[in-house]
């Protein structure tokens, strides 16, 4: 009997250690994949809760005249990172901060070929961490966090969840790229795609129309391209510059009063005011009202053809208010006069414009001309390209169509003309 019961219990404390020892050994697997999923034994600790709550405070919205992404804080200084294509038209844009105020940033650096643009600010917001790629792990777990769909979904950063895929290299421009079966939408451009300990893996940069491909520019090629630009002779060379030519005749005066409203230097727009529009009201009463302008935008801007100094314009703009932006369009006229010496705005006529058709931001003049020009030039779309680059250059964009075919063909034809 004592003998059966030893047995008993040897064979029992056998399978007990046994047992033990399997479950020991699955839950050591479960685990294990846990931490793969996760990024490592590091990051099992850290939760998704506390990743998104510390990044959101570094996150912000991007805005200017022709696009809107998102951005997050990079370093201290008030350092913002961003995709050039959210700044590619804007080199002053509106950064709303997380506490729903906002600045205008100055574009300090950037790289057209990376699509990507330092914006520095006066506030300085908590700077997230690049993370080493080589410690990402295959179907790891991310997040993107921006502001999808810009300000048209107002309220805090969105976040969406998805898995590492693969990396992509750029050879042509050197970037490598984070593949995740993520979908992306206008708008979280420029945003921190992180890992669950809250450190920047890659800066969202673009997705498939149709979803299920979000891809970012990993946290190597941002380290390696942010010190390039910092150390170029010439960092602003992709950034669009603003001419401000203000007493050169009426058209210029109203073309740098609205761009001095977009970059937020109300006291220089002040400045060009006339007396017979002021009427005895300061500054402080008169910029007021712009209390929440994020943005204003010249959709068209010409002399009139039949009143002299009149100039007709149509407007978009952009506001803040409760914590969302307000798009308006405008259109009227600006009668300017030369008051000793001094081209100051006298009378406007501008009225906001509802139930906008597709053709209000369609430059008939133009249109036109740009039918004359296919009717009568067989060649006019090789040129395209240099008539396009010619009429970006300052000063150039009141040339017509002929005068910019005009040029176009004569670099073509004698490369010594351009500009290099």
């Amino acid at each position: 009997m004592k003998n059966f019961l030893k047995a008993f219990l040897t064979i029992f404390l056998v399978g007990a250690v046994a047992y033990t020892g399997y479950e020991v050994s699955r839950l050591s697997d479960r685990i294990q994949k846990i931490e793969n999923k996760l990024g490592g034994p590091r990051k099992i600790a850290c939760t998704e809760k506390e990743a998104v709550e510390k990044v959101r405070r570094s996150v912000v919205r991007v805005v200017g005249g022709e696009s809107e992404g998102s951005g997050f804080a990079i370093s201290k200084g008030g350092l913002i990172l961003t995709n050039f294509h959210v700044i590619e038209s804007e080199p002053s844009p509106k950064i709303v901060l997380p506490d729903n105020t906002f600045e205008t940033g100055q574009v300090i650096m950037a790289d057209k070929d990376a699509d990507l643009a330092v914006i520095k600010i006066s506030k300085d917001l908590p700077a997230l961490k690049l993370a080493r790629l080589d410690a990402i792990s295959p179907a790891e777990e991310v997040f993107s966090i921006g502001y999808p769909l810009g300000g048209s979904l107002p309220g805090e950063a969105s976040v969406t969840r998805g898995s590492f895929s693969r990396f992509i290299k750029d050879k042509k421009n050197d970037v490598l790229y984070l593949n995740t079966d993520m979908t992306f939408v206008p708008g979280i451009s420029g945003g921190p795609m992180v890992n669950i300990s809250g450190d920047v893996v890659g800066i969202n940069t673009a997705g498939l129309l149709l979803g299920g491909l979000g891809t970012a520019i990993t946290s190597d090629s941002i380290r390696e391209k942010c010190r390039q630009m910092s150390t170029s002779k010439d960092s602003l060379k992709d950034v669009k510059k603003t001419v401000f030519q203000p007493n050169k005749n009426a058209l210029e005066t109203v073309r740098a009063f609205y761009n001095y409203l977009k970059i937020r230097r109300l006291e220089k727009a002040f400045e060009l005011l006339s007396d017979n529009f002021i009427r005895g009201y300061s500054f402080e009463q008169w910029s007021y009202g712009y209390r929440p302008l994020l943005d204003t935008t010249i959709v068209y801007i010409k002399p009139d053809k039949k009143i002299d100094n009149r100039i007709n314009v149509k407007l978009s703009t952009k506001d803040l208010v409760d914590n969302e932006i307000i798009y308006k369009y405008f259109e009227g006229y600006w009668d300017v006069r030369q008051i000793n010496g001094t081209w100051l705005l006298w009378k406007p006529r501008i009225r906001e414009v509802e139930n906008l058709e597709e053709e209000w931001f369609v430059d008939q003049d133009i249109k036109k001309q740009m039918e004359e020009l296919v009717n009568t030039h067989q060649d006019y779309k090789k040129y395209l390209p240099e008539m396009y680059r010619i009429s970006q250059e300052p000063g150039n964009d009141q040339l017509s169509i002929q005068e910019l075919y005009n040029r176009a063909k004569g670099i073509a034809s004698n490369p010594q003309n351009a500009i290099p």
